[in-house]
């Protein structure tokens, strides 16, 4: 089942985006079509990284890949590329510390100072994951989906420690959503 959702911080992150300038966007989730269909209207390079259907990411057992590793080329960001926008979803919440860490690592050399951010927090460690993944609709719009499955290990990082686990992105704004949980539009922090 699909539905759309309104968003109050949808808009924020287009508000000074200008169609016919070029744009760089990540979006870690499946590529949903309204959300390519709503890119076409925008000059820019649209970079999908699927990190739901790597999880569980953890610390590497002895001869495996390390986490880092893993996740870089789950990631595969091109090189030299600094991204405008980075959606992150609510995958933030099926990574431990030690992979937001890693994936902050990886990203922070293709942030520039004002990229914004865009992801979902539980209210509190209580509350239950969603049910949902994310499209875009238009700038003010969700697409939401029903999952086939939740995916496995949620840790429920709320947005007064989602903000300790992030070190390039400042949580700008917030949101409280009826289903007990945040929607966050984050400023990227670097220096």
């Amino acid at each position: 089942m699909t539905t759309t959702q309104p968003s109050r911080l949808l808009p924020a992150l287009f508000e000074n985006v200008d169609a016919d300038w070029p744009l760089t966007v990540l979006h870690i989730g499946p590529a949903l079509p309204e959300t390519v269909n709503f890119f076409s209207d925008y000059r820019c390079k649209l970079h999908f990284a699927d990190l739901y259907e790597e999880l569980p990411l953890r610390r590497a057992e002895e001869g495996e890949p390390s986490l880092d590793e893993r996740l870089e080329r789950a990631l595969a960001l091109p090189g030299g590329a600094l991204f405008d926008l980075c959606f992150f979803w609510d995958v933030l919440n099926f990574l431990s510390r030690d992979a937001i860490t890693a994936l902050m690592s990886q990203l922070r050399p293709h942030l520039h100072p004002d990229t914004l951010g865009h992801c979902f927090a539980p209210h509190n460690a209580r509350t239950e994951a969603s049910p949902h993944y994310y499209g875009i609709a238009d700038s003010g719009h969700l697409r939401v989906r029903q999952r086939p499955r939740i995916p496995p290990e949620y840790q429920p990082h709320p947005q007064g420690e989602l903000g300790a686990l992030l070190p390039c992105f400042r949580v700008e704004r917030s949101v409280l959503l009826p289903d007990r949980r945040t929607e966050l539009l984050l400023k990227a922090r670097l220096g």
